[in-house]
C-alpha cells in the first residue's frame, strides 16, 4: 500500500536534517510532500528567506511536491492539509537546545497534541545560531543615505527652533524619535534605522546639551537620558521595520492569492489540454516577463512544443536545439526540475519544470532565465501557477477517463439491449420462414398454386425484413465506430426517392404513396446508398403505424442552402412527450418492443445518425388533421457553371 509522508519546512538551517530524515523514512512508491505555512505575523529576514529557498530546493531534489500555504494558524493548517491528502506520517523538527521558560510550546509539541490520526516523526535538531553578516555595500545606497541625512538635518533644525524657544529637552528628543521612525519607514534596510538611532543621540548631545558643540555633558543624568533615547528610538525603528515587513508580506500574499484566483478562473474556462497549456504559459510569460517553451509529454516522450515569446525577434531554434531538448527530456523522465540555476544540467538556457500531479507528468515547461535567477516571490508564483496547471490538466485527464468509462459502459449496455431485442424480434420472422418453408418442402401436391404463392410471398417479406435489419445494424455500427466511409456526391432527389421505393415493404401496394418534388432538378450532396436507407426506413415506419389505405406523401423542396425532405402520414400521430425519444436506440412508440410489427427501434436512430453525418438535421412534427411529418435536411448542391460538374467529395466518419 502506498502511503503519503509530509515534512514541515522552515527557514532554519537544521531543517535540512528534517527533510533528509523524512526522505529516508520513505518506502517504495510512497508519496513525498513538503509544505511551508506562511502567515502575516511572520516576517523573514533576507538570510532566512535564502535558507528557506535552499530547504525547498533540497525537498524538490528529493522528488517532493513542495507546497506553500498561507494561513494564520500554522498547526491547524498542517493538520487540515494532512487530512485532505490522507497523509500517513508527519515529519517535523524539534530543537534540543535548552528551552527558555518564557517560550511557548514548539511546533512539534503542538502537532503532537493535535495529530491524533497520524504517525508523527519528531527529528531532534540542534539549532545553529548564526549572526547574519551585513554587507554594507549591498545594503546601503545613495538614495536611502540622502533621505536619512536629510531627515536628521530637518530634525536638528526643528530641534534648534525648539531650543531657541526654550522648549523642554523632551520635545527635541521626541522630534529625533519621530525622525528615526520616518527613516525606518522610508528606507529599505534596517541599517539606516540603527545608524540614525545612534546619530540622533549624538546630534542631540552635540547641539542641545551644555556645553553645546561638544560631546561632553555637564549633567551626569543626561547619560540615562541618552540611554533611554537610544532604547526608545531603537524599539520604534524595529517595530516600524516589522510593520513594514508585515505589510510587504501581506501584500505579497494578497498578490499571490489574486494571481492564483485569476489563474484558476482563467483555466476553468477551458475544457481542452491545448487551451489550458496556452493560457497557463501566457500567464507565466506576462507575469515573469520571460520567454516560455512548453512540451507535451506522453509515455515520457516529448511531443508537441509551444513557444510563448515576449519579444517577436527571438529565434525559436535557440530553444529547440538538441541540448535544450535533451534537458527537457531528462526532466520528463526523472520527474525533477533541471537546467539553468540548478545542480542538474545547469548549462542549459532555460530552467525546466515538470508539470505533474504525483508521478503523472503532463508536460515540461522551460523558463528562459537570461543568465539571471528567479527571486523568491517569482518562484512562489511560478510554483503556484504550475500547480494550478497540473491540477487542471489532471482534471481534464480524469474527465476523459470518466467519459471513456461511460462510453464503454453504454457500449456494453447497447450490446446487451441489442441481443435482447434481436432475440425477441428475430423469433417471429425466423419461425414464419421455417414454418412456411417446411410446409412447401413437405407438400405432396395438396396445396393450391394460390396458397403456394402466399407462402412464398410471406417468406419473401420476412427475408426482406431480415435483410433490412442487418443493413441497419451494420450501418449504425460503422457510424458509431467511426468507420463509415461516406461517398458524398450530387444526386437528383427524384432518382433517390424512386430507387428507395423499389425496396420498401411490399405492403406499400395497400397504401397511396404520392411524390411531390417542387423542382424536377432538385439536387443534394449525399451518399446515395445511405440516404436511400433513410427514406426506406421512414416510409416503412409510416406503413407500419398507418391504417391500410391511408395516404403517404413524400415531399422535397429547397429552402436557402438546404434541401428539405418530408414523409407525411395520416396515422394516429405521435404524443408530444414521445417525440424527443423516438430517435433513441431500441425505442418504439409507447416504449413497447413490437412483435407483430417486427421493430426493434433501430430505424429512426439510424436515420438520425446518417442525416447528422451529412451535416443535416431530422425531426418530427404533427400532420393535420392527424398523423406525423418526418422531416430531414441535406446540404443543397452548389453548381459552379464555370467549372462544370460539382466535384466528388469523400469523407471518413
Amino acid at each position: 500500500m502506498n502511503n503519503t509522508v509530509l515534512v514541515c519546512l522552515s527557514p532554519s538551517p537544521s531543517n535540512i536534517e528534517v527533510i533528509q530524515s523524512a526522505y529516508q523514512s520513505l518506502h517504495k512508491k510512497d508519496k513525498f510532500i513538503a509544505i511551508y505555512v506562511s502567515n502575516h505575523k511572520q516576517s523573514l529576514k533576507e538570510f532566512e528567506q535564502r535558507q528557506l529557498d535552499k530547504n525547498m530546493e533540497l525537498a524538490k531534489q528529493l522528488n517532493a511536491d513542495v507546497e506553500i500555504i498561507y494561513a494564520d494558524d500554522t498547526v491547524n493548517q498542517i493538520i487540515q492539509y494532512a487530512n485532505i491528502y490522507k497523509v500517513k506520517k508527519i515529519v517535523v523538527g524539534k530543537s534540543i537546545n535548552k528551552k527558555r521558560w518564557y517560550l511557548k510550546h514548539s511546533l512539534s509539541e503542538q502537532i503532537l497534541e493535535q495529530a491524533h490520526n497520524f504517525e508523527v516523526l519528531v527529528v531532534p535538531t540542534k539549532a545553529k545560531i548564526k549572526i547574519p553578516k551585513i554587507d554594507f555595500q549591498e545594503k546601503m545606497n545613495s538614495h536611502d543615505s540622502f533621505i536619512s541625512i536629510f531627515i536628521l538635518m530637518v530634525c536638528t533644525l526643528v530641534g534648534y527652533f525648539f531650543f531657541m524657544m526654550n522648549f523642554h529637552d523632551s520635545n527635541i528628543i521626541m522630534v529625533y524619535i519621530l525622525g528615526v521612525l520616518l527613516i525606518a519607514l522610508l528606507t529599505s534596510s534596517r541599517v539606516y534605522s540603527v545608524l540614525s538611532t545612534i546619530a540622533s543621540v549624538l546630534l542631540f548631545n552635540f547641539c542641545f546639551t551644555f556645553p553645546t558643540m561638544s560631546l561632553s555633558v555637564y549633567d551626569s543624568s543626561y547619560v540615562m537620558t541618552f540611554l533611554i533615547m537610544i532604547i526608545v528610538a531603537f524599539i520604534t525603528s524595529t517595530l516600524t521595520s516589522r510593520i513594514k515587513q508585515n505589510a510587504y508580506t501581506s501584500s505579497n500574499m494578497a498578490y499571490i492569492s489574486k494571481i492564483l484566483l485569476e489563474t484558476n478562473q482563467t483555466l476553468q474556462q477551458y475544457s481542452s489540454e491545448q487551451d489550458i497549456v496556452n493560457a497557463g504559459c501566457k500567464i507565466l510569460s506576462e507575469l515573469l516577463k520571460r520567454n516560455i517553451i512548453y512540451y507535451t509529454v506522453e509515455n515520457n516522450n516529448l511531443n508537441q512544443s509551444i513557444f510563448i515569446s515576449i519579444d517577436n525577434k527571438v529565434d525559436i531554434n535557440e530553444y529547440l536545439n538538441p541540448s535544450e531538448k535533451g534537458v527537457a527530456e531528462w526532466v520528463a523522465i526523472h520527474n525533477k526540475y533541471a537546467g539553468a540555476s540548478t545542480r542538474y544540467l545547469s548549462n542549459a538556457k532555460c530552467l525546466y519544470y515538470a508539470i505533474r500531479k504525483g508521478e503523472n507528468v503532463h508536460g515540461v515547461i522551460g523558463i528562459d532565465l537570461n543568465n539571471e535567477r528567479i527571486d523568491s516571490l517569482e518562484n512562489r508564483i511560478l510554483l503556484a501557477i504550475l500547480g494550478e496547471m497540473a491540477l487542471s490538466l489532471e482534471n481534464i485527464k480524469n474527465m476523459q477517463e470518466k467519459n471513456e468509462a461511460i462510453y464503454t459502459m453504454k457500449k456494453e449496455q447497447l450490446r446487451s439491449d441489442l441481443l435482447r431485442s434481436i432475440s425477441h424480434d428475430l423469433r417471429t420472422p425466423l419461425t414464419s420462414i421455417y414454418g412456411n418453408s417446411d410446409i412447401l418442402l413437405n407438400d405432396n401436391g395438396q396445396l393450391s398454386e394460390e396458397k403456394r404463392k402466399i407462402l412464398c410471398a410471406d417468406i419473401y417479406d420476412d427475408s426482406l425484413w431480415l435483410i433490412n435489419l442487418v443493413e441497419n445494424l451494420l450501418a449504425i455500427t460503422k457510424i458509431e465506430d467511426g468507420k463509415m466511409k461516406l461517398k458524398i456526391e450530387p444526386q437528383m432527389i427524384e432518382d433517390i426517392v424512386n430507387e428507395a421505393l423499389k425496396h420498401v415493404n411490399r405492403e406499400k401496394k395497400k397504401y397511396q404513396i404520392n411524390i411531390d418534388i417542387k423542382d424536377d432538378f432538385l439536387m443534394a450532396d449525399m451518399d446515395a446508398r445511405l440516404i436511400i436507407q433513410v427514406i426506406i426506413n421512414l416510409v416503412d415506419n409510416a406503413i407500419k403505424y398507418t391504417p391500410i389505405g391511408s395516404i403517404i406523401d413524400i415531399v422535397a423542396y429547397q429552402k436557402e442552402e438546404m434541401i428539405y425532405m418530408e414523409v407525411r402520414d395520416t396515422g394516429e400521430g405521435i404524443p408530444k412527450e414521445e417525440k424527443v425519444k423516438i430517435f433513441e436506440k431500441f425505442y418504439t412508440l409507447n416504449n413497447v418492443l413490437a412483435d407483430s410489427k417486427k421493430s426493434i427501434g433501430l430505424g429512426l436512430s439510424l436515420c438520425k445518425s446518417i442525416v447528422e453525418v451529412h451535416g443535416g438535421n431530422i425531426y418530427v412534427l404533427d400532420n393535420y388533421p392527424k398523423g406525423s411529418i418526418f422531416t430531414f435536411t441535406l446540404p443543397a448542391t452548389k453548381i459552379n457553371l464555370n467549372n462544370g460538374d460539382p466535384k466528388l467529395k469523400e469523407n471518413i466518419y
